[in-house]
């Protein structure tokens, strides 16, 4: 028995298909393919009905319609709106009530799971990813419309949650995220409801759906910081979160710790994490409304497993869409590092954590250029921008031609570190790759506060010119200035007006 089945044996026995696809892959997280393998060879023998709209429609379950109640899940007359404004409309619309809470998880975890198996080589994952996207795309289109903020950022939420369907369903998120940032941004910068009977309410969970959408996407950071702050603010003393008026709830205590944990190294976890514990039930299942037990338990443990971590660790990078990265590199461009600062300036503990930052560029690359091309150019910073990718704990940034920003994680210590074992390596794996040691790293390392990141380019860029002055020649393992303490008259600040 693996470890995931020793510590959710209720899990893995069931037939719950509602939670198929997270156990799934909850436990390929912990290295256990066997109920991936269970899930996709049940799915391929199961017919879909060709409408798109029927409950039906994908070979997993996405209502109670049909659903078989495992022994963890309450009997459905205990089944209760965890925001008790809302009993009323779910006992006028019941299926369309559930259906806004399972089917963005659902979703969101079958596309991941079978991505995620493709990607390794699983021919009859992709078979089943390629039949059920375009349903997939027309069920995440309809929460594009602005309908129901809760379920349509509520989906937000989940995409960002996982790296491989964001991706896939990339243009809707940020609709989504567009539409909701629109009406947040006329309401002050906060997050509010769009249907009775939380009408334009100020929400929580709906400003931290948001946020970690916008977050995911590195989209609007200055709109971020702010709905950060909010929820944070309306965190009750004993650690739990509740929407307006109502009694704190599991799912928007979720959602807002989720946010918080990654985003705000002044956030102290331990009252949210305790709340969360003193919810769940002496069997060990967490239950918001019923039938999304097994979901839910599996992902408050991750969150708790988390939140455990320091904050260097557990701090999550704004996303940075394919098409917006640098060709030849496919790094960032520098106006990641503009939207990391303005995301930083919105939040008052990371504008004062502080920071690593290193400006890099090559000795010797033009001479290389111009004796064996730009093609052979191109390859080199390909592969330097792959080299830099693998240091841990920080985010590569192409500043312009054979420049390079690497910009550590807020109160992380290890980038100077890294990148002296960076530089020793790279000259035997550059000539291993290419068969020459012609060119070298060049390093400025600095350290400031977030808020002062852009400021502290300019002026490691204006350093890096003088250095290659004062070292024409730099040894073949490159050269490494000792990193210092960037601050005072030096940093003019630059943080650009949001466009």
């Amino acid at each position: 028995m693996s470890s995931f089945q020793a510590a959710h044996p209720a899990f893995v026995a069931t037939d719950d298909s509602l939670g198929a696809a997270s156990i799934a892959l909850r436990a390929l997280d912990a290295g256990d393919s066997e109920p991936a393998r269970a899930s996709i060879a049940h799915w391929l023998g199961i017919h879909t009905s060709g409408n798109p709209d029927s409950v039906r429609r994908y070979p997993w379950a996405i209502s109670t319609a049909y659903y078989r109640r495992p022994p963890y899940v309450p009997p459905r007359e205990m089944w209760q709106a965890w925001r008790p404004a809302e009993a009323p409309w779910r006992e006028q619309n019941l299926y369309r009530f559930e259906a806004g809470l399972l089917g963005a998880f659902v979703l969101s975890d079958a596309v991941e799971l079978l991505s995620r198996l493709a990607g390794s080589g699983d021919g009859d994952a992709a078979t089943l990813l390629d039949q059920v996207m375009p349903v997939v795309r027309r069920d995440m289109a309809r929460l594009v419309v602005g309908l129901h903020a809760w379920t349509d950022t509520w989906g937000l939420w989940n995409l960002a949650r996982n790296d491989l369907a964001l991706r896939r369903l990339h243009p809707f998120a940020l609709a989504i995220a567009d539409t909701y940032a629109a009406r947040a941004i006329a309401q002050g910068g906060v997050g509010t409801g769009s249907r009775f009977p939380f009408h334009d309410q100020p929400l929580v969970s709906v400003s931290a759906q948001l946020a970690a959408g916008l977050s995911a996407l590195g989209f609007h950071p200055q709109l971020t910081g702010r709905l950060a702050a909010w929820v944070a603010a309306r965190e009750a003393r004993d650690g739990g979160w509740a929407d307006a008026d109502g009694p704190r709830d599991l799912l928007t205590t979720l959602v807002a710790a989720d946010l918080l944990g990654g985003l705000d190294p002044a956030w102290d976890p331990g009252p949210a994490v305790a709340w969360v514990e003193r919810q769940r039930r002496v069997d060990g299942v967490f239950v918001a409304y019923g039938p999304e037990a097994a979901w839910l338990t599996l992902e408050l443990d991750a969150l708790a497993r988390r939140l455990a971590l320091p904050f260097a660790e557990r701090f999550r990078w704004p996303h940075l869409a394919t098409e917006h990265r640098d060709r030849r590199t496919r790094l960032p461009f520098l106006g990641y590092l503009a939207d990391l600062a303005r995301l930083c300036a919105e939040v008052p503990a990371l504008a004062r954590a502080p920071v690593e930052i290193a400006f890099l560029d090559l000795a010797g690359f033009g001479a290389w250029n111009n004796r064996y091309g730009m093609a052979a150019g191109d390859e080199v910073l390909r592969f330097l921008a792959g080299e830099l990718t693998d240091l841990p704990e920080s985010v590569a940034i192409r500043d312009g031609g054979d420049e390079f920003l690497i910009v550590g994680v807020p109160h992380g210590s290890g980038l100077t570190a890294s990148l002296e074992a960076f530089r020793h390596a790279f000259p035997g794996r550059l000539r291993a790759r290419f068969g020459t040691e012609a060119v070298a790293p060049r390093i400025l390392v600095g350290h400031t506060d977030g808020a002062s990141l852009l400021a502290a380019r300019d002026v490691l860029g204006r350093e890096i010119a003088e250095l290659k002055e004062a070292h024409g020649g730099p040894p073949p393992e490159g050269i490494l200035a000792p990193s210092r303490r960037l601050t005072g008259s030096e940093l003019v600040p630059a943080v650009p007006a949001a466009t």
